[in-house]
């Protein structure tokens, strides 16, 4: 799992989910309690409306130290024999400036499939 560090004195963060090729997905982005099995849904949606794509973690940010955001897709590929290839991809972002991302590339197969994307969130040490 990626760990994705940010400036616990900064603004709010923000996870926004990206979904490149011809395919419909509907989602959710979830963010999981430290050391615990508590869960809150952040966002649930689809593909087909991008502009609201992203959701708010809570405030102020270090309460988010140790979390973990996770974008749970299923999809289905529109015409998996002539546009084949696709992209899920979980970006965290803090002050408008993208921190970091992980990604799901990876082939449509014309039936449902899922994806599972996990980054950790740790407050970055001062130096």
């Amino acid at each position: 799992m990626k760990t994705v560090f940010f400036d616990p004195n900064n603004g709010p963060l923000t996870a926004r989910a990206i979904f490149l090729g011809n395919f419909v997905a509907n989602y959710e982005i979830s963010l999981r309690e430290k050391n615990s099995n508590a869960q809150v849904s952040l966002l649930t949606g689809d593909n087909l409306n991008p502009e609201d794509d992203e959701a708010l973690a809570p405030t102020p940010a270090i309460v988010n130290d140790g979390r973990r955001v996770i974008l749970e897709t299923g999809f289905v590929g529109n015409n998996p024999d002539i546009d084949p290839d696709y992209e899920i991809i979980l970006e965290i972002h803090q002050g408008g400036a993208l921190l970091d991302s992980d990604n799901d590339p990876g082939i449509l197969t014309g039936k449902g499939q899922f994806s599972l994307i996990f980054l950790r969130l740790a407050k970055a040490q001062p130096v």
